[in-house]
């Protein structure tokens, strides 16, 4: 029963994660605490996805629903539990590709805003901190 419960858990932070990444992006990007976490989830999933090694959450997860007697489903997290259920023939290897493309340039260009958006913000603040007058005067000279 514990197999189960573990891979069941598993199951469900590797969706939050997946769900995170998508949704989160927007949220993420005006926010810096979230921001951080983004990218403390992003970057990992990135090299292992964008490198095309197993996901250590898929391994894990299949690996104890087999100790737990339950037969793991074949192909990726993704494919299995948010492609299949809309698409019963699952993705094609050019299926795979085109989204993992997609997702990479909506991750980018979220971050790509967020990092324009927070140059903004700190060239205003420092803008408004600096006077606009004219030319400096000597207050010792009067000139």
């Amino acid at each position: 029963m514990s197999a189960w419960l573990l891979a069941a858990a598993i199951a469900l932070a590797h969706g939050a994660l997946a769900v995170f990444l998508i949704v989160g992006a927007p949220f993420a990007a005006r926010r810096p605490r979230l921001m951080v976490w983004y990218l403390i989830m992003l970057v990992p999933t990135a090299i292992v996805n964008l490198s095309r090694l197993p996901c250590p959450l898929t391994v894990w997860e299949k690996d104890l629903w087999r100790l737990a007697g339950e037969t793991p489903y074949r192909g990726g997290f993704i494919s299995h539990y948010f492609v299949k259920p809309f698409h019963s023939g699952g993705l094609g290897p050019t299926g795979e590709d085109a989204l993992l493309i997609s997702v990479v340039i909506w991750c980018l260009g979220w971050l790509a805003y967020s990092a324009v958006w927070h140059l903004r913000q700190r060239l205003r603040s420092d803008s408004a901190r600096q006077p606009h007058a004219g030319p400096a005067l000597d207050t010792r000279t009067g000139a």
